[in-house]
């Protein structure tokens, strides 16, 4: 009796600690750092007096997906701007976002971006994404205006 509960109380103990030991490498999964580049800029002159007071807003959300769940973690508002004030595709208006502790084996990134255009009260709004998946830690997204 005493033999088979010490065999049975070293096979209870093996069993955890070797499922604890899986189970730390199993949930160990690596988080890394992305980066997004943004490059905003226009697509033509908008000097005909028909782009006069027209004004675009830009507006960017990054959502982290894992599963069905999605989480927003940044969000960024650019003020509104003239057409003609933009920069041009030569020189853009840059911005880099870092969206640290991504577990890259479960989590993708979702990038969101909406231009708004307002011609004197005549809204128009502008909706795009781009997916920033398993192995990649840097994506590009040109938001020409």
């Amino acid at each position: 009796m005493n033999t088979k509960l010490i065999i049975t109380a070293t096979a209870l103990i093996l069993m955890a600690g070797s499922g604890f030991f899986f189970a730390k490498k199993v949930n160990n999964a690596t988080s890394v750092s992305k980066d997004i580049d943004l490059e905003v800029y226009k697509t033509a002159s908008y000097v005909s007096p028909a782009y006069a007071n027209t004004t675009a807003s830009l507006e960017v959300t990054v959502v982290k997906v894992r599963n069905n769940k999605r989480d927003t973690i940044y969000q960024h508002s650019f003020r509104p701007t003239e057409l003609k004030n933009f920069p041009a595709s030569d020189k853009p208006m840059t911005q880099k976002i870092s969206i640290p502790n991504v577990n890259d084996k479960k989590e993708s990134l979702e990038v969101y971006y909406k231009v708004t255009y307002d011609s004197e009260g005549s809204i128009l709004n502008f909706l795009n994404y781009t997916t920033i998946g398993k192995g990649q830690q840097t994506g590009k997204l040109n938001i020409q205006i």
